[in-house]
């Protein structure tokens, strides 16, 4: 048996969201699974990855399908993987999410397991620890994780462009997750509450205008500006240049500012502005993608 796994890019929070929305981008990583018979996991990264890739150990994917075996308790073994990665990692784009829920889904389906979407979403995140990266990838669209509560995602406008500038240089999420203060005032937590409600509201809706004010935060962003000095410029310059709305993506590098509009004056702006701030990298056009992980089984 095999199976191939398409699994699309995301990016969580969207400012106030912090660890609650990820959006579903038209970008994706495949992973191609084949039972070759025998005792070992083997897995192709492509030819530009890493060498630590090449390690069935410590590759996620290949970990992700162990780990979900584990769980399942059925034997993990005689599996080729091949991936085509497109993701960049450590950039905010849910790549360790994307490989996590690729491992994770090939031991369900070479193994078809009854699993249902929560119980795919429960080992992702107890091996890799982005729910709301996992869910929108899973789903696709604009994802909403509460606490104690099934995910769930709706669809956004199919005119929305996100406009992402991915920087040269990667950050670990662990290194920008810890600077993020884990209480802040009641006022804050308004704040962000309030502007969670106003994203789904402007998207829902079509609500272009609002998602200016909706994308604003006051925990997560503020404290990682300290690590990442290029990105309230390059928020700034999306808005001025037309975006509605424009945060960090995920825990950073990267920031994405979305648009209904010819999105060419966001990208021609966020470009020299990183250049002015000597922040190497490029500016990316995605769609939404209001489908998920795309799973093929074959004999």
């Amino acid at each position: 048996m095999q199976v191939k796994i398409a699994v699309p890019a995301t990016v969580a929070n969207l400012g106030p969201g912090f660890d609650i929305l990820a959006l579903a981008l038209q970008l994706q990583n495949d992973v191609h699974a084949q039972e070759v018979g025998g005792e070992d996991l083997s897995v192709d990264p492509g030819t530009d990855a890493p060498d630590e890739l090449r390690d069935s150990r410590l590759n996620l994917v290949t970990r992700a399908y162990t780990f979900a075996c584990e769980r399942l308790e059925v034997a993990a073994q005689g599996v080729h993987f091949r991936c085509t990665n497109r993701i960049p990692m450590a950039r905010g784009l849910g790549s360790s999410a994307a490989a996590a829920l690729g491992g994770v889904l090939a031991a369900v389906a070479l193994h078809q397991a009854p699993w249902d979407e929560g119980d795919v979403l429960d080992c992702v995140a107890e091996l890799e620890g982005h729910r709301d990266n996992a869910a929108a990838a899973l789903l696709g669209g604009l994802a909403i994780c509460a606490p104690g509560a099934p995910a769930v995602n709706m669809a956004v406008p199919d005119e929305i462009r996100a406009v992402v500038f991915i920087p040269a240089t990667q950050l670990l999420t662990k290194l920008a997750r810890d600077v993020v203060p884990l209480q802040f005032s009641r006022d804050d937590a308004v704040f962000n509450a309030a502007r969670c409600a106003l994203i789904v509201r402007a998207m829902a809706l079509k609500d272009y205008e609002s998602l200016g004010y909706a994308m604003d935060d006051r925990w997560h962003q503020p404290a990682r500006s300290a690590l990442l000095p290029h990105a309230a410029a390059l928020v700034s310059a999306a808005r001025e240049a037309g975006a509605s709305g424009a945060a960090l993506a995920g825990a950073g590098p990267s920031v994405i500012a979305l648009t209904p509009l010819d999105p060419t004056p966001i990208v021609e702006a966020m470009t020299a502005t990183a250049r002015a701030h000597g922040t190497p990298g490029s500016a990316s056009v995605f769609a939404p993608r209001n489908f998920g992980t795309r799973v093929d089984v074959r004999p």
